[in-house]
């Protein structure tokens, strides 16, 4: 198998090429209707991006849902609401018959489909149409018995959301399918539903629809929702590999914050069933209950807890003839025909931190969960009809951030009853962590042991594992990975080992410098430098449950985070207070943001999903408003930069005007008749020319650095008009209208400021 993905970028322009090789389908002695190697090319510019090649595209679960096509596709999503996406391809190519048993037959299957979607505030719309086509001389016959007939489809999708308010939101889709099950059936005029009215049918052409609604509330600290989904039985869409119908869902989902953010709840309830049209010889409907509890006790102690109840209740459909020729009334053979299958899941963990210093970090996990499933009939569970699993895992990891060093040892022992048998097994797990060479070089040494007993067997395994990973000038990367597996099962012996080693190299296309010319600018251009990447110090991931278990981990930008929710939190807040965030923590509305989305943070420790989720909306809003400072103070630079340019050609309109009134009161005096008002014209005039140059001066002194920093007056007009700019940014104001606010507000502020320096 090869693999890859290569990306290549021109200021706004991109094309990313992904391809994956794989001699497995030359390999095979039989047939099928799929490629297995592929090459895409997906080029973007600004707000379009194209897919060419072997590529999938969805755009809904019901109409086009990531089936892959060989031939081009189109997403167009500019400034404002409208969004469109269209596609046209080969979803199956076109595969003979060579009498193998294994071959899959298939004719060309050809398909196209466009989806235009509208978002404003409160409401969003949207509309979908795919369309796919067998062609039937595309091979040449199929054996009756591998039943492949060339089919027709066109699906219909109307989606819709509204907002009320804040607080509350609704969302629906609708989806119409007509598929035609043999295209070599006679046409027929018959037709139903929004797809049907558009649509070639035929005598095996089929009409099916899906529904989909969620409405969602909050109050305060609190939310609820409510769902519905119903999919008639035979709904299919050829745009989709594979596809669930005949069921019906209702859902509902709640959750809230109690003792000052402390406690979070989360519950969850549902209920399915399936045989809508009561067709099926059994059906089936299933109960879902859950309930999810974070509580953070303090600083050192966080406690989570999980129970969900599942049942499923399967009722099979006697023969009406059975029970008409039944001679005994009072048996209970109907009752015998119900089923109910119950599950229960439960979790319990425990996290305390023992110490957490620059020396010295201790912490403490305890797991227990519990599974338990059980078949009952008739109202009865009978023995060997239930199992039960208990799993408990206990950790410790001590960490020593000076010399980049994790211990963890971990302990955990199951014991399961399944049926009629009990099984348990029982191990350890020691793992470390160490860093060298500046961090550039992880190394992880780990050893388990396992043992497992049940009624006709005994396994021991016992396992070495080392992993090292080196990064060399940031481009290159190498991973070396190897395993040494002892195993012992009923006194039989084996062992294997495993080597993986990896090479990645990240390589990219500076852009190209154009030399630009300045002659009557006096100020200088200001020398950015790029932002040196300060390494933020990293806190040894913590494994927290068993060895197995992945480490969890994300990167945001240059920063990348390893170990458990509780210490990657730490890691993030220490990155706002960098240097190069202290003007932009200055603005209270980005502050205020910021606590808001530290606070989620905090409370989504127990899911890593969420908190995933937080951390990156609280680091996008950092940076986010970090560029908007950037943005914003490049702004302010140029438009400095236009004003001394213009102050410098109005230079010789002032200069004249004074000389003028100057020489007029002069030959005033010589003449004996000065006038009172020449003279305060004249006193005006000095004033307007010394403020003149004096913000000339003032202005020609500013640096791109005095910008950043806000220095002097800057910083009170950063005061005055930052937050009325942050808003012309986001609101895609466009770029001459905000340079015009500046420069109004720069030229009354700093000439207000130079008139007041040479009155004095």
């Amino acid at each position: 198998f090869l693999q890859g993905v290569l990306n290549f970028s021109v200021y706004q322009f991109s094309m990313p090429v992904t391809y994956s090789y794989s001699n497995q389908g030359d390999n095979l002695d039989y047939q099928i209707p799929f490629k297995f190697n592929r090459l895409s090319l997906h080029p973007k510019y600004k707000w379009i991006q194209a897919h060419i090649g072997d590529v999938n595209m969805t755009f809904s679960p019901y109409t086009l849902s990531a089936h892959q096509f060989t031939g081009g596709g189109l997403e167009l999503s500019p400034k404002g609401g409208f969004k469109i996406a269209t596609m046209y391809g080969q979803l199956i190519k076109a595969t003979e018959d060579d009498e193998d048993p294994r071959t899959i037959p298939a004719f060309k299957r050809m398909g196209y489909g466009s989806k235009i979607s509208y978002t404003g505030k409160k409401y969003s719309v949207g509309v979908i149409g795919f369309y796919a086509k067998d062609e039937i001389n595309s091979i040449t016959a199929v054996p009756d018995e591998k039943g492949v007939v060339p089919k027709e489809n066109l699906v219909l999708s109307l989606e819709a959301g509204y907002k009320f308010t804040k607080n509350l939101e609704i969302k629906a889709e609708y989806a119409s399918t007509a598929i035609t099950q043999d295209l070599r059936a006679e046409d027929q005029d018959l037709s139903s539903g929004l797809a049907g009215g558009f649509f070639n049918n035929k005598a095996s052409t089929e009409f099916y629809s899906a529904i989909k609604t969620a409405i969602d509330y909050k109050i305060k600290k609190s939310s609820i929702g409510l769902a519905y989904e119903r999919i008639e039985p035979g709904y299919e869409t050829l745009g989709a590999y594979y596809f669930n119908n005949d069921f019906e869902n209702i859902t509902v989902n709640t959750t809230t914050m109690l003792f000052k953010d402390k406690l979070n709840l989360a519950f969850n309830i549902g209920y399915q069933r399936d045989d809508l049209k009561q067709q099926k010889e059994a059906a089936t409907s299933r109960t879902v209950g859950s309930l999810n509890a974070t509580f953070n006790a303090s600083k050192k102690l966080n406690i989570t807890g999980s129970y969900s109840n599942f049942s499923t209740f399967t009722n099979l459909k006697s023969n009406q003839f059975d029970v008409i020729n039944d001679d005994d009334l009072l048996d209970d053979e109907r009752d015998a025909l119900d089923y109910r299958q119950l599950s229960q899941n439960a979790n319990l963990n425990l996290n305390f931190i023992i110490s957490n210093d620059k020396e010295r970090k201790q912490n403490i996990n305890f797991n227990y969960a519990l599974a338990d499933v059980s078949n009952e009939q008739g109202g009865v569970v009978r023995i060997g009809d239930a199992s039960t699993f208990h799993n408990i895992s206990t950790s410790y990891s001590l960490g020593f951030p000076n010399s980049d060093l994790t211990i963890t040892p971990v302990i955990n022992a199951t014991y399961n009853t399944i049926g009629r048998e009990n099984a348990t097994t029982w191990g350890s797990t020691l793992v470390i962590n160490k860093k060298f060479y500046d961090k550039t070089l992880s190394t992880t040494f780990a050893s388990s042991y396992s043992n497992s007993t049940n009624k006709d067997s005994k396994n021991n395994v016992f396992n070495l594992r080392a992993n090292a990973t080196y990064s060399y000038k940031k481009k290159h990367n190498f991973n070396l990975n190897a395993i040494q597996l002892f195993k012992n099962y009923n006194d039989v012996s084996a062992q294997n080992i495993t080597i993986t080693f990896g090479y990645n190299y990240s390589f990219d296309i500076n852009k190209p410098k154009f030399p630009t010319r300045n002659k009557r600018e006096k100020i200088k251009e200001p020398k950015i430098e790029k932002e040196q990447k300060k390494k933020v110090k990293k806190l040894k991931p913590k494994k927290e449950k068993k060895e197995k278990v992945k480490v969890f981990g994300f990167s945001y930008r240059e920063h990348k985070f390893e170990g458990i929710p509780k210490t990657i939190l730490p890691e993030i807040l220490e990155i706002s207070k960098q240097d190069k965030f202290k003007s932009t923590l200055e603005i209270k509305h980005v502050r205020d943001k910021l606590q808001e989305l530290e606070k989620k943070m905090t409370n989504a420790q127990s899911s890593k999903k969420d908190f995933k989720k937080a951390a990156i909306t609280y680091l996008k809003h950092l940076y986010h408003n970090k560029d908007l400072k950037y943005v914003y103070d490049n702004l302010v630079f140029k438009s400095l930069k236009k004003l001394y340019t213009e102050a410098e050609r109005m230079s010789f309109a002032i200069r004249k005007s004074y000389i003028e009134i100057q020489g007029k009161v002069n030959t005033a005096k010589e003449n004996g008749n000065v006038d009172n008002i020449d003279i305060v014209n004249l006193q005006k005039k000095t004033d307007q020319l010394n403020a003149h140059f004096k913000m000339m001066d003032n202005l020609n002194q500013i640096t791109f650095e005095d910008v950043q920093q806000d220095r002097g007056l800057l910083k009170v007009f950063k005061n005055q008009n930052l937050n009325k700019v942050f808003e012309l940014l986001e609101s895609d104001t466009k770029e001459i209208e905000i340079k015009k606010y500046l420069e109004s507000n720069l030229i009354k502020l700093y000439h207000k400021d130079a008139l007041k320096s040479t009155s004095k």
